[in-house]
C-alpha cells in the first residue's frame, strides 16, 4: 500500500510567523509556487499562507492605504496576519487512495504532512498529476 510518505515532497519552502507578506510574496515568485507552509521556531506547522489568502490581504491593504503604499506595507505586515491558522494536515502513513478522496472532496490545493507535531512534508494535488502520469508512462511501455 503506498502512503502520503511515498509521494510528498519533502524539500519544503517554509516562512516563518514574523516573515513579512513581501518576503512571502517574492518567494511565490521566485519559486513559483501558490501555497508556503508557516512553522514556529519548533518546526511545528501553525499555518499555511496561500497565494489566494495573499492576494486577499494585499486587496485589503491597497483598499485602506492605496496602491503607492502597498510596498511598504507588505514589508510591515507580518504572514501571522494574512495565514490561514485553520489547516487541515495529513500524517505520513494515511494511504494514498484516502488522500487522494479528500482532494478531490475538499478542493485544497495542498495540505502539510505532519509526524510528531513536526512538518515533515507537502503534498498537493500536482503530486497525484505526476503519479498519474509516472503509471501512465510505465502503462504504455509495457
Amino acid at each position: 500500500m503506498r502512503t502520503v510518505a511515498d509521494l510528498m515532497m519533502k524539500n519544503l519552502i517554509t516562512l516563518k510567523e514574523t516573515d513579512s507578506l513581501a518576503q512571502a510574496k517574492a518567494l511565490m515568485q521566485e519559486k513559483n509556487i501558490r501555497n508556503i507552509p508557516i512553522i514556529n521556531d519548533a518546526g511545528e506547522c501553525v499555518g499555511m499562507l496561500t497565494q489566494r489568502e495573499y492576494l486577499r490581504h494585499a486587496f485589503h491593504l491597497v483598499s485602506q492605504f492605496g496602491t503607492q503604499m502597498l510596498s511598504q506595507k507588505e514589508e510591515q505586515t507580518t504572514v501571522a496576519s494574512a495565514m490561514n491558522k485553520d489547516i487541515l494536515t495529513l500524517s505520513p502513513n494515511i494511504a494514498l487512495d484516502t488522500a487522494a478522496e479528500f482532494f478531490i472532496e475538499n478542493k485544497y490545493g495542498s495540505l502539510p504532512v505532519i509526524e510528531d507535531n513536526k512538518l515533515v512534508g507537502i503534498l498537493t494535488p500536482v503530486d497525484f498529476v505526476k503519479l498519474a502520469h509516472e503509471m501512465l508512462k510505465a502503462e504504455a511501455e509495457d
